[in-house]
């Protein structure tokens, strides 16, 4: 029987997932200035402002894909379990099967002797129903085996299921950790060129209009 097969293995890292508090970009603040920067001009502070919001709408995006994705390695991590303990169930009644056939094979070849032994009405008659016994054993041993078949292809065709999402899932996350420099490049980018610079804030109001009028 073909046990499971994982051809990439899971992997359990989730590069982005305390980066919440790095996306944070705090709002540029006038009141307590680190720098002595001078006064930002609008079209620095515009730039800011779009730069802060791609990176506060990259940190949700990122963030929601990451949920998604955790959500789903934790179903194939689910299944993996479920796989692995039909797996050792099936094995289990494999054995059972096997020893079954073996002790049945013990059985009629045992009978068979008896019966070309047997001389009298009683003992062929004995034999005979012996014989009977030994075919419905037979019989119903027979369709044990048609179901572990059954069972088998089924379990097969679930691991073939199960290893066919490990690529996709694996490639996910590696495209998920692949967003994850640029991002922190563009917050070290704010906090260089925007952090704790003095701005002033009417101008801070028309830009905050001009977005929101989708300017």
């Amino acid at each position: 029987m073909k046990t499971i097969s994982f051809s990439v293995p899971l992997s359990a890292s989730l590069c982005a997932l305390a980066l919440l508090a790095a996306f944070s970009t705090n709002h540029v603040a006038a009141q307590t200035p680190v720098r002595n920067d001078k006064i930002m001009t609008i079209a620095e502070l515009r730039a800011c402002m779009k730069l802060e919001k791609s990176n506060n709408q990259n940190a949700a995006e990122i963030l929601q894909t990451q949920q998604a994705f955790k959500r789903d390695q934790d179903a194939i991590n689910v299944e993996q379990a479920e796989v692995s303990k039909a797996n050792d169930e099936i094995r289990a009644r494999s054995a059972t099967i096997i020893s079954e056939r073996d002790a049945l094979a013990l059985a009629i070849s045992a009978a068979s002797t008896s019966a070309q032994a047997a001389k009298t009405d009683e003992d062929k008659a004995q034999s005979e129903v012996l014989r009977l016994q030994l075919v419905e054993r037979n019989r119903l041993l027979d369709q044990k085996i048609d179901s572990f078949t059954t069972l088998q292809q089924t379990q097969r065709d679930r691991i073939t299921a199960l290893n066919a999402r490990i690529d996709p899932i694996n490639q996910r996350n590696k495209t998920i950790n692949e967003r994850v420099a640029p991002h922190q490049t563009q917050i070290a980018t704010w906090r260089d060129q925007c952090g704790n610079r003095r701005f002033r804030e009417e101008e801070e109001v028309l830009i905050k209009k001009e977005m929101a009028a989708g300017q």
